[in-house]
């Protein structure tokens, strides 16, 4: 089955033009990009409500799944990044659940992840959204929940010799510690880009994709400032890199990545136009200059229709030397 793309702007615009998509499909598997209440022409919908834009949100996926040729029981994940509420906020997470399993089914993991802000005021919600056959015999979906505390238990029954990506999200004060139990217990594979949760979750979490075929293949490089782990198998690639360049602000730090995922990309006989899905979560503010400044130097390597991205702000790394992390899961030409 031939490469399926969504176009970005047949529901909605950025203030910036952008070489990305909605979503893509490969085969039986797709990838959406970050899915937010605004209308066409980006004006925020429900703003501050996070039940309201979780509804809103929740048909957006309807859409442009049903555009990719899929239906919801083809939802294998949603990552759920909320802006915290600050009071009750349990009770707002919960409902913000349910939502989402009585509009796409029961059986899509959730994870949700506090982030501190958006680059549009009003927006508290973004939604990626990952899909697969009903059967699926290349990927199997985990998710890890805990705490602190009882994270070592928990992983002792994790098979980490599949793990293809991993994103591990941890309460902020619990970075140090959280990032050695993961480093222990060999299921991460960069413990400085555990990505922080902030004061408001009192959990681990892990958004796990293994695969079910070919041993993972797995390899750590690093290359002046930037630090990058690559696994592969079968096909499938995932690069995942960060600077630790003090001196450089965000723009150059970004601009580092990029070159080195390039050049890894080339090693493995592949390009940036097979990439199907990229995240980056960058420590910045609510402006768009931020986002933008950094996403200005990603887009440059990809041309439309492009892959499905997500880039957003978060509390920060365990490695305070990096202000962002940049992944990519790429199709190795057949």
């Amino acid at each position: 089955m031939s490469r399926t793309f969504v176009p970005f702007d047949s529901l909605w615009q950025m203030r910036i033009d952008v070489p990305y998509s909605l979503l893509v499909r490969d085969g039986d598997h797709a990838w959406s990009c970050g899915q937010l209440a605004l209308d066409a022409q980006s004006n925020v919908l429900a703003a501050n409500d996070l039940i309201a834009q979780s509804s809103i949100v929740a048909g957006y996926i309807r859409e442009v799944l049903g555009r990719g040729g899929l239906e919801p029981a083809n939802l294998k994940r949603l990552l759920l990044y909320y802006v915290p509420a600050h009071d009750d906020d349990d009770r707002l997470v919960d409902s913000m659940r349910s939502v989402f399993r009585s509009e796409l089914g029961d059986e899509v993991l959730l994870d949700a992840v506090p982030v501190p802000h958006f680059y549009y005021d009003g927006i508290v919600l973004e939604v990626d959204a990952f899909a697969g056959p009903l059967e699926d015999d290349v990927f199997e979906w985990r998710s890890i929940e805990a705490p602190t505390s009882e994270l070592g238990s928990v992983l002792d029954g994790l098979d980490a010799d599949p793990i293809l990506s991993a994103h591990w999200f941890a309460p902020g004060d619990d970075l140090s510690v959280v990032a050695a139990v993961l480093e222990d217990r060999g299921v991460v594979h960069d413990a400085g880009a555990v990505v922080s949760s902030g004061d408001h979750a009192g959990t681990v979490r892990g958004a796990i994709l293994q695969t079910t075929r070919a041993p993972v293949s797995r390899r750590s490089i690093v290359d002046g400032d930037v630090r990058a782990t690559v696994t592969t198998s079968a096909g499938v690639g995932w690069i995942a890199a960060r600077s630790t360049d003090q001196e450089g602000g965000l723009v150059e730090q970004t601009e580092q990545i990029m070159e080195v995922i390039a050049s890894v990309l080339a090693c493995e006989g592949a390009d940036f136009s097979n990439v199907v899905k990229s995240s980056a979560l960058y420590v910045g503010d609510s402006s768009d200059d931020d986002l933008y400044a950094n996403m200005r130097v990603r887009n440059r390597r990809y041309e439309k229709p492009g892959p499905a991205s997500t880039g957003l702000p978060i509390f920060g790394l365990a490695d305070s030397a990096s202000k962002l992390t940049v992944d990519v899961l790429f199709l190795q030409a057949q």
